[in-house]
């Protein structure tokens, strides 16, 4: 594959313009949707890659570290507007975000299996805080949704003496499982069904593809420790708001 330049991206476009002739013919009605994605994807990826190129000269720990910061505020964001029936959830599910994923690239950094450089930090921070976003989206929803709909259960094992946390601990354990069920999967079929995007695009760079599949292997490894303590903190912090000290459910 020869390096892209700007003839090969405009050339690209072809393939939107397939796509919205396909939802104009079958009235799908999301041309709008495809123009408008193709326009902000082109206008971000170019901005994210000049800062990139801003920040890896520089190679500053704390311009990384603002970077990380950055990233995960904004997936927050994203995860907030997909989370329903909890009031103000933003403070939360950075918190929980950050704690996952910070956890998890801090260890690989003392560990040294990668060195703290933006090269790396931010590419592998990134997939950490996508998956981190998703799980905690999906687990807050599940354990809501799960106390809402087993609110007279839940009641009924309160009034018996049990604590807050003993009458939620099988909504918990639901909960942090729907986090975790998309990475959970990946792992099962990666490779089998589709070659990943830390593999793929090293094999597309020229690499050796055993040394794509050991990357590979580190990054699914660092998504599957990010997304459980994600999930768990997310989960934890939800409950809490749920019931009263006195353990009664709010």
């Amino acid at each position: 594959m020869n390096n892209p330049g700007i003839t090969e991206v405009l050339l690209s476009l072809i393939l939107v313009a397939i796509s919205i002739a396909i939802s104009r013919f079958w009235k799908i009605e999301v041309e709008k949707d495809i123009a408008i994605g193709s326009i902000r994807s082109f206008i971000q990826l170019i901005a994210v890659g000049y800062a990139l190129n801003f920040i890896f000269d520089l190679e500053s720990i704390w311009l990384i570290l603002a970077t990380l910061v950055v990233m995960s505020l904004v997936g927050a964001q994203a995860a907030m507007n997909r989370v329903k029936k909890i009031n103000s959830p933003y403070l939360l599910i950075s918190f929980s975000i950050m704690f996952g994923s910070f956890f998890t690239i801090g260890l690989m950094a003392v560990l040294q299996i990668i060195t703290f450089e933006a090269r790396y930090i931010i590419p592998l921070g990134g997939m950490v805080i996508g998956n981190s976003m998703n799980a905690a989206a999906l687990s807050i929803n599940r354990i809501t949704s799960d106390i809402h709909s087993n609110r007279h259960a839940v009641e009924t094992a309160l009034s018996l003496g049990k604590s807050w946390r003993t009458a939620s601990l099988m909504y918990f354990r639901n909960a942090v499982t729907t986090g975790m069920i998309a990475i959970l999967n990946n792992m099962k079929t990666v490779g089998l069904v589709a070659l990943p995007g830390a593999m793929t695009g090293m094999i597309l760079a020229g690499a050796d593809p055993l040394d794509a599949v050991l990357l590979q292997i580190i990054v699914m490894y660092m998504i599957l420790m990010a997304v459980a303590v994600t999930s768990v903190v997310v989960v934890e912090l939800t409950v809490r708001q749920l019931f009263t000290p006195n353990h009664q459910l709010k």
